[in-house]
């Protein structure tokens, strides 16, 4: 890591929210961004950018990524901090300046995903604060056909910055098809019929409850001023009932009728940056490109794969969908707006927190050279051509 008080970002394409401003430079003071210059003296500590772009850090409300580097197999559970602290240098050379770790709380399906993993990831993040190169915060990912009572809790940490409703029963949302259910499960975890009948059960045994606690999950996180998300919306009626509870961010949702709906009541829409990357959805819904292209789609987030989210935005752009700094916007000042952090975070503007990314491109792929949270070069290829 490189500290220094001031700096300047020389030569560089610098993407603002509107426009790409050629051959300026940025420049920092005590982390923060002082001037937008046309040109400017060469003096004190400066990156020389070398017609590389200049972007915003990138800012992931939703990556599932933590919990395959806690156990990448069924049979394998490495450390909470081990498997943070690598991350966090993984995200630092992906581009991802802001990253909300996706903790859910569903342990009957997947095993691993239970309270005390979730309250032990809350807990070392807040303890390996000063140790990160990135920022790190949690969004809470409550599954209504379950317990509530650990999620509660959750909700109260400091680092919680959304909370995503969530009901995975079979025959709605994501599993629509039941039999898709008991597929997934079968192939993604392991489970046998005999443990997938008796989760449904088990979750079946909620179904009348779902809206109550839709309705104490939102009231806790509204007391808090936390963002509340809807996940895996079918249907314009459940767009409808998730808004009229709190839910502003309609996740992944399942149909463009349930989108458009969604954008309608002024919802912000978001979806995953791997589904732009590989042109299709790997379940089978929603095509991120065909809502894109019905322009239904307000952000990106990684999902599954944090190396997509840059990829994604200059596919859009190169493809013509969306201007460039269009595109940029998906992956960084709209996430940070949709979770009440675009105050700080998520642009190149004046006042706002340096976090920004040199990102020069090999073989058509967008990779970063440079890295700078808070006026700090957290990572570095050495050099930008």
């Amino acid at each position: 890591m490189t500290w220094v008080t001031d700096m300047k970002i020389i030569n560089g394409q610098i993407i603002t929210p509107d426009r790409v401003i050629e051959n300026s430079v940025i420049e920092i003071v005590d982390g923060i961004i002082t001037d937008i210059l046309e040109n400017s003296s060469k003096s004190g500590d400066m990156i020389d950018a070398n017609r590389g772009y200049v972007l915003p850090g990138i800012v992931d409300i939703h990556g599932d990524d933590l919990e395959t580097a806690i156990s990448p197999r069924p049979s394998a559970r490495f450390p909470v901090d081990f498997a943070l602290l690598h991350l966090d240098r993984r995200n630092a050379g992906l581009g991802i300046t802001t990253k909300l770790h996706a903790i859910a709380y569903f342990e009957d399906e997947l095993k691993s995903r239970h309270v005390g993993t979730s309250k032990e990831i809350v807990e070392t993040m807040a303890r390996l604060r000063d140790e990160f190169l990135t920022n790190h915060f949690a969004h809470v990912r409550c599954e209504i056909s379950s317990d509530l009572k650990d999620v509660l809790e959750a909700i109260e940490s400091p680092l919680t910055k959304l909370v995503s409703l969530m009901d995975h029963t079979p025959g709605q949302g994501q599993f629509t098809d039941p039999a898709r259910y008991r597929e997934y499960h079968k192939r993604m975890y392991g489970l046998n019929d005999a443990e997938i009948d008796r989760i449904i059960r088990k979750k079946s045994g909620y179904a009348g409850e779902s809206v109550q606690k839709m309705r104490e999950v939102a009231e806790i996180a509204h007391a808090r001023g936390i963002s509340i998300a809807s996940h895996d919306d079918d249907s314009p009626e459940k767009v409808e009932l998730v808004h009229s509870i709190g839910a502003r961010i309609s996740e992944f949702p399942i149909t463009l009728d349930a989108a458009r709906r969604a954008r309608e009541l002024g919802m912000t829409v978001s979806m995953g940056a791997p589904n732009v990357v590989l042109g299709r959805s790997t379940s089978g819904n929603l095509s991120t490109s065909e809502a894109i292209d019905a322009g239904l789609v307000d952000l990106l987030c990684s999902d599954y794969n944090p190396g997509s989210m840059l990829h994604s935005a200059f596919i859009l752009w190169k493809r013509g969908v969306l201007t460039l700094p269009c595109a940029v916007r998906m992956i960084t000042r709209n996430p940070a707006e949709a979770v009440g952090m675009d105050g700080t975070i998520g642009s190149i503007e004046i006042g706002k927190r340096a976090d920004l990314l040199i990102v020069s491109e090999r073989m058509g792929i967008p990779v970063v050279a440079r890295t700078v949270v808070g006026g700090e070069v957290v990572y570095s290829t050495g050099g930008v051509r």
